[in-house]
C-alpha cells in the first residue's frame, strides 16, 4: 500500500502533517516549510506582546521554533498552530516573570481568581480613533491581559484552544476575558464621551 502523502509537495500538506514527517523522520525540509508557514506571523504575536521591540520577538520567534524542534516527538498530532501557540505563550510567560514586569503579572493573577462569563469586545473597529485608543490602553494593560487579548482577538483563538494554550481551565478563560472585556469597554466608553 501506497501512502500518497508521502509523495505530495511540501506546500500541500497540513501542518499536522509536515509535523509528523519532521517527528517521525527528522525531516528538516518539512520543518523549513512550516517555518515559513508560521515564522512572520508569530513575530508579529511577539513583537506586539514585546511592546514592538523587534529584536526580542526575532529572538523568542526563533527560540519558539527551536523548541519545536527539540520537542518534535511529543507533538500528539493535534493542532499544529494550537501546540505552537501554547510554546510561544509560555516563553512570552516566562519572559514578563523575568523582567520588570513581575509586579505587573502578580496583580493580574490576584486581580483574575474569580470566574464569571465571557462578554464580546471588539465593536467599531473602523473608527482609526478607537483604534489608536485601544492601542493605547493595551500597551498600558499588565502583560498577561495583552496576551489573552491577543490570543482571542487577533489571534481568533476558541477559549477551549486558549485553555489549552495557556495551561488553565476554561471557566477561569472567561473569566479572565470577562474582566478584561469590561475593563475594556468602560475605558473605551470613557474615551467615546471624552471625544465628542
Amino acid at each position: 500500500m501506497i501512502i500518497t502523502h508521502l509523495f505530495k509537495p511540501l506546500s500541500a500538506l497540513t501542518d499536522e502533517e509536515l509535523m509528523q514527517r519532521v517527528s517521525s523522520k527528522d525531516d528538516d525540509r518539512a520543518y523549513g516549510e512550516l517555518y515559513h508557514r508560521h515564522a512572520r506571523k508569530l513575530m508579529g504575536f511577539f513583537f506586539r506582546q514585546s511592546g514592538s521591540d523587534e529584536a526580542l520577538a526575532a529572538d523568542l520567534t526563533q527560540d519558539t521554533f527551536m523548541r519545536v524542534w527539540t520537542a518534535r516527538d511529543k507533538f500528539l498530532g493535534s493542532s499544529f498552530r494550537t501546540w505552537l501557540l501554547t510554546i510561544g505563550y509560555n516563553l512570552v510567560k516566562n519572559h514578563y516573570r523575568l523582567s520588570e514586569h513581575q509586579k505587573q503579572y502578580e496583580q493580574f493573577v490576584v486581580q483574575t481568581g474569580e470566574e464569571v462569563a465571557e462578554s464580546n469586545i471588539v465593536e467599531h473597529l473602523d473608527n482609526k480613533a478607537f483604534d489608536q485608543a485601544l492601542k493605547q490602553l493595551l500597551e498600558k494593560m499588565p502583560p498577561e491581559s495583552r496576551l489573552l487579548f491577543s490570543l482571542r482577538f487577533e489571534e481568533e483563538l476558541t477559549v477551549p484552544q486558549i485553555a489549552v494554550v495557556m495551561s488553565i481551565p476554561e471557566g477561569t478563560v472567561k473569566s479572565r476575558l470577562h474582566i478584561l472585556t469590561q475593563s475594556l469597554k468602560q475605558k473605551l466608553n470613557y474615551h467615546d464621551t471624552v471625544r465628542r
